[in-house]
């Protein structure tokens, strides 16, 4: 079995613990809850004939300046961005994230850009041209909900099928 160190950063309440719970089986709830430092879950996923354990390390909602923030990213081996896409900041933020974080690890780890709360598209704020933007910089973006549960399979298991090396990030 493979294991594998997943950040995932945002900005506070853009559903971070919510899109891992959602992934775990478990039921989406409308209470937030700060996540305080990072809080450390596992998943193990079958990929082909391979298994992967991913170490999921929901990290707080920080300022990428935050003290402390490139501690968490030591040996990671993927990142996941997640922006709210009903408040355009978390979108600001997300970014920033990454460009801290690239600074710190380089360009080489896998990353992708979870747009979440695809359940509420009506009052979004990103808008699918600034999706596209993220995409051409270079980023894999996907919609999700850890309310219905949509895109979240998706995006954990195509990470997963990258770090084995099974496929890449380009979109189809």
């Amino acid at each position: 079995m493979y294991i594998k160190k997943v950040c995932i950063l945002g900005a506070p309440a853009v559903g971070k613990s919510s899109l891992i719970r959602r992934l775990l089986g478990k039921e989406f709830s409308d209470t937030y809850h700060a996540t305080t430092g990072a809080d450390i879950k596992k998943v193990v996923l079958d990929v082909d004939v391979d298994k992967v354990q991913l170490m999921l390390w929901d990290i707080q909602g920080m300022d990428a300046t935050a003290q402390g923030f490139s501690h968490y990213l030591k040996g990671a081996s993927a990142i996941i961005y997640v922006a709210d896409g009903t408040r355009l900041e978390t979108l600001d933020r997300a970014l920033e994230l990454r460009q801290k974080t690239e600074d710190f690890l380089g360009s080489a780890v896998p990353s992708i850009m979870l747009f979440n709360k695809s359940d509420l598209e009506q009052h979004w704020e990103i808008s699918s041209s600034m999706i596209n933007d993220v995409e051409t910089d270079g980023i894999f973006a996907i919609l999700t909900s850890s309310k219905d549960g949509s895109g979240v399979n998706t995006a954990f298991n195509l990470l997963a099928r990258v770090l084995l090396g099974k496929s890449s990030m380009v979109a189809a």
